[in-house]
């Protein structure tokens, strides 16, 4: 019999050796390779970078960790089990969903399919409370890492609406390279207490669903696994901190929902298939409500009234060592008004060696004076004026059949 507090040491421990699988650290590379084409998006768009390759692979090494952590003690704390899950079924439909939509690769779809495959017609044979609780307990360690990650992960960029208009907004993209640890449970002989076992009586929380061979028992061990989670979405509506939080609210009260329904699962046979509905389904609506909010919203990050709104700082600049944030509005410099791009480059040159900025921040006036490069430049990225060249089309994201449904309420033929 084992201690939760053993158990959880037993967790540490192997989640702390899955980091240094060579599978971990290829999916490290492939984030930083995702970062270094970012950054070069980034210096083609505005001339310059925002943030640190070494920072954002420490913080995403760490917040990985730390969902790891989460993740594997929430799935012990269950008792989810890695045996009959389906992961034979469900990668391969993964990758298929995945040529279709790149957001198509997030198990809530290919391990809601597979379950409700399961649910409905018996094939293939796997367990649906398991499989699922994954799926759910994946996406809570996404929502608390959602938040965690903070600024890291926020690209700015100018996109073009579908008006026309280009606005100023910032693209949210974090990878998390995840060491993960399963319960895998055995078969031993009876009498046999090797292997994990909290001896409570409410424990595992979901049954395992399996008969033991004669003679033998089931006890639980380890099992280390790399995974992955993603998180791709946009600020246009909004700041990326504003965002983030609605985002993993949302995402939090889906994953809750779906692992209540999968847990009672177990028991209720007939939430199985609403389960298994639900993964997809609800993982989809949010995704869509999101963009849409976002795609026919109000902007942000416009032009104000009065000054010039910063949308981001460039790294190791005056600006962010001065504490200008996305959002704030420059006002004067030196005492002098400014209302654009042109007027903050020209104030600036004038200043000299130092200058004292005021700016505006929720509506409470700042000011503090800053040394200057000789260059003059403040390192600030303003929300677009107009006559911007490097832009990213912001498009909406859409069923395939909502293109045919409009045309049709238009009267036009579907080609």
């Amino acid at each position: 019999m084992s201690s939760w507090l053993t158990i959880f040491e037993f967790i540490v421990i192997k989640t702390i050796g899955v980091c240094l699988d060579p599978m971990f650290w290829m999916i490290m590379l492939l984030v930083a390779w995702q970062y270094w084409q970012a950054r070069k998006r980034q210096k083609a768009m505005f001339g310059v970078v925002t943030f640190s390759m070494r920072q954002h692979l420490g913080y995403m090494f760490l917040y990985g960790l730390v969902g790891g952590l989460l993740g594997g003690a929430l799935l012990a704390l269950l008792g989810v089990s890695f045996n009959a899950m389906g992961f034979s079924y469900v990668w391969p439909l993964a990758v298929l969903l995945m040529i279709a939509s790149a957001r198509f690769i997030c198990f809530a779809y290919a391990g809601g399919l597979v379950a409700l495959s399961s649910a409905i017609l018996g094939w293939p044979v796997v367990n649906v409370p398991h499989l699922l609780s994954l799926v759910a307990v994946l996406h809570v360690v996404e929502s608390v890492l959602i938040v965690l990650s903070g600024r890291y992960g926020d690209l700015p960029s100018f996109l073009r609406r579908r008006d026309g208009r280009v606005v100023g907004a910032f693209q949210l993209q974090n990878f998390w390279p995840l060491p993960l640890v399963l319960l895998m449970a055995v078969a031993v002989p009876a009498g046999e207490a090797r292997g994990l076992t909290l001896g409570a009586s409410w424990w595992p929380v979901l049954p395992l669903g399996l008969e033991a061979p004669a003679g033998q028992h089931w006890l639980y061990g380890l099992l280390p696994v790399v995974a992955a989670l993603g998180y791709a979405d946009m600020a246009v509506t909004e700041p990326p901190a504003q965002r983030r939080w609605r985002t993993a609210v949302q995402l939090l009260a889906y994953s809750l929902l779906l692992l209540a329904l999968a847990v009672a699962s177990a028991w209720l046979h007939w939430l199985q298939p609403v389960a298994a509905l639900l993964a997809p389904v609800g993982h989809e609506w949010l995704i869509m409500k999101g963009n849409r909010r976002e795609t026919r919203g109000k902007p942000f990050y416009v032009p104000p009234a009065n000054g010039v709104m910063v949308l981001d700082t460039v790294l190791d600049s005056p600006a962010r060592a001065a504490g200008l944030r996305s959002g704030d509005i420059l006002l004067r410099v030196d005492e002098q008004d400014i209302s654009s791009g042109a007027e903050l480059g020209e104030a600036l040159l004038r200043a000299g060696s130092t200058a004292r900025l005021q700016w505006l921040r929720e509506e409470v006036e700042l000011q503090k004076e800053l040394p200057l490069p000789e260059n003059g430049r403040l390192g600030v990225i303003l929300v677009p004026e107009g006559g911007e060249r490097n832009v990213a089309e912001l498009t909406e994201e859409r069923f395939p059949w909502q293109d045919w449904w409009e045309k049709r309420k238009k009267g036009k033929s579907f080609e």
